[in-house]
Formats: C-alpha cells, structure tokens, sequence
C-alpha cells in the first residue's frame, strides 16, 4: 500500500510531540475541571473531570496535527519554490 502524500510530512518527532503535548492538555483539563463537576466526593469528581478530559484532548490532537500537516506542507512548497 502506497504513502499518501501527507503521511510523509511528519516525522515520528512530531508525533511523539503530539503525544507528550496531548498528554499534558489531559492533565491540565482533568485539574481544571474538578470544580465543574456535580459530585460533592472527590474521587467521583475527579473521574468526571477526566472522563471530560478526554474528547478535549482528542480535539488538541488532532488539531495539533492538522496544525502540523499544514505547517510542514507549506515549508515544504516554500523550499521547493527557491
């Protein structure tokens, strides 16, 4: 099965520093949301944030690399343009 073309565009650097920068939103959204949870325990409070947190973390993701796609297509074609 042949590569797409932009399949080629990322390296595995960049994917590996989607998956550290997505993790990190994780943690980040699953503090930050404990106070707008409806569960007055603090370990059901706690899962509903993360459990929150996750669709927030998939939208950063994949933003993160259509972002990315973007980006290096477009230093690629100013590179091919010289």
């Amino acid at each position: 099965m042949e590569n797409a073309a932009y399949q080629k565009l990322l390296t595995p650097f960049h994917i590996i520093l989607g998956l550290v920068l997505t993790l990190l939103v994780f943690i980040m959204m699953s503090f930050l949301l404990v106070p707008f949870t409806f569960s007055p325990d603090a370990t059901i409070a706690q899962l509903q944030a993360c459990l929150t947190a996750v669709p927030i973390a998939a939208v950063f993701w994949f933003s993160y690399h259509m972002f990315m796609v973007v980006l290096m297509d477009q230093k690629k074609q100013k590179q091919a343009s010289k």
